[in-house]
């Protein structure tokens, strides 16, 4: 992931077919005129840009400034480049003289700004549900020589949001036979459906996210991510109200499987394909679904997470609870060696693992990462993801700058580098499972 400039793969073609109609059409500013050129593909907040700059002095520095405004709140960066003598500065190439990041990167103003300590409902708001407007400005000598001006439209606009009743689920798992008592229907807990923009017109896999983490990698992120790539995507919450104690609010096995019955009823979904996807603690859970219902359930997603299904805590509290009795999990206090690995082998499709190995919230995540691939055996190659120096948050939608500000340079850059290779493995492995 050491390749400039950083973008995904089809921005990375793009970039050359623009940037070859840009040096055409001249975008040299007029004599003694800065510009700053900002190539866009695609309008979304996690979309890849390409920032230059033209018309500059040499000789001196330029100080590049990006600031955005979201409905809660200012973001904003800062970089120093030198000056070439031919005026130009691409920082796509160009290794900066001061910065939040250490090497060239195409679009670093963006995802490298900082801003303010929010709740995680208001993360979202800002840069899930917001429309995002970024000023761009150039300094040299103590003043501004030139502005830009981009916006950013949220991800919430390239999808259609629904919620899921209890009642919806619980429908669904009437009409497939489960025989769902009261009781029963008390496991069930809403989701949230996320279906793209166009509507499908022949139906497509679909993705079950269970959702078990915040900050930039949640299931508000995610689900929105991957319907904008054209994908219905349905979230079910992993781990109920905060407060409870452990164990007590653990997924129950016939919530996942009336929301997975519900989703393959969807007009818009492809029965058969059927992805699982887990953020965060929620990682081993849809793990545990794919490797124990291949039948029912195609392939599978996990980051940044065990391979194992491991206890909420060490006393034995369970995360999965199978007819009000708790799936047996191994503790989090024993050795990844002397731990049952999830059968990763009897997933009947593709299977993305991902990990950093400066993970500072689970250090040993790329060990689990390791495990996991063994126990896949040779099909794990190409489906494994271990992202030099990256930090948790490897699953997080690329150019969003959240869970970056507070990592050194280093690590933040190779953490946003993982999360577009980790977006760019999504988008292939669900392309990969439609049908022909």
């Amino acid at each position: 992931m050491t390749g400039r400039p950083r973008l995904g793969a089809v921005a990375l073609a793009a970039v050359v077919v623009l940037g070859a109609a840009a040096a055409l059409a001249g975008c040299v500013a007029p004599a003694g005129g800065a510009r700053i050129v900002v190539q866009r593909f695609g309008n979304a907040a996690a979309d890849p840009v390409v920032v230059s700059l033209t018309g500059l002095t040499p000789g001196e520095d330029v100080v590049l400034r990006a600031t955005a405004i979201t409905v809660a709140g200012t973001w904003s960066s800062r970089a120093v480049y030198a000056v070439p003598p031919d005026g130009r500065v691409e920082t796509s190439s160009q290794q900066p003289v001061a910065a939040p990041y250490v090497r060239p990167d195409a679009g670093a103003l963006f995802w490298s700004m900082t801003g303010p300590s929010l709740s995680q409902q208001d993360l979202e708001r800002a840069w899930a549900e917001g429309q995002v407007h970024v000023e761009l400005t150039a300094e040299q000598q103590g003043g501004r020589v030139a502005v830009a001006e981009v916006q950013r439209s949220p991800l919430a606009a390239q999808s259609v949001e629904r919620e899921v009743t209890v009642a919806d689920l619980a429908r669904a798992a009437a009409s497939a036979g489960s025989g769902l008592s009261t009781g029963g229907q008390e496991a069930l807990r809403p989701g949230t459906l996320f279906t793209p923009l166009p509507t499908l017109v022949h139906p497509r896999p679909g993705v079950v996210l269970i959702d078990g983490d915040d900050d930039a990698a949640s299931g508000a992120f995610a689900a929105r991510r991957i319907a904008a790539i054209g994908f219905p995507v349905l979230v079910l919450p992993a781990f109920g109200p905060e407060g409870q104690i452990p164990g007590s609010a653990a997924l129950s096995v016939e919530a996942f499987d009336a929301a997975r019955t519900w989703l393959a009823r969807d007009p818009g979904v492809d029965p058969r394909h059927i992805i699982v996807y887990g953020t965060g603690s929620a990682s081993p859970l849809a793990l545990w679904f794919a490797a124990s219902e291949p039948d029912a359930v195609y392939g599978a997603i996990a980051a940044s997470g065990p391979t194992a299904e491991l206890c909420a805590s060490a006393s034995g509290a369970p995360t999965l609870l199978n007819q009000g009795r708790a799936v047996p999990c191994a503790s989090p206090n024993d050795r990844i060696a002397d731990t049952p690995i999830l059968p990763l082998n009897r997933i009947p499709g593709p299977l993305l693992l991902a990990c950093g190995t400066a993970d500072e919230l689970l250090p040993s995540a790329c060990e689990w990462t390791r495990a996991g691939a063994d126990e896949r055996g040779p099909r794990a190659t190409g489906e494994t993801l271990i992202a030099q120096g990256a930090a948790h948050e490897v699953s997080a939608p690329p150019m969003l700058p959240l869970g970056l500000g507070d990592l050194p340079a280093a690590t933040a850059q190779a953490t946003e580098d993982a999360r577009v290779a980790f977006w760019s493995r999504v988008t292939a492995l669900l392309e990969g499972a439609i049908e022909p």
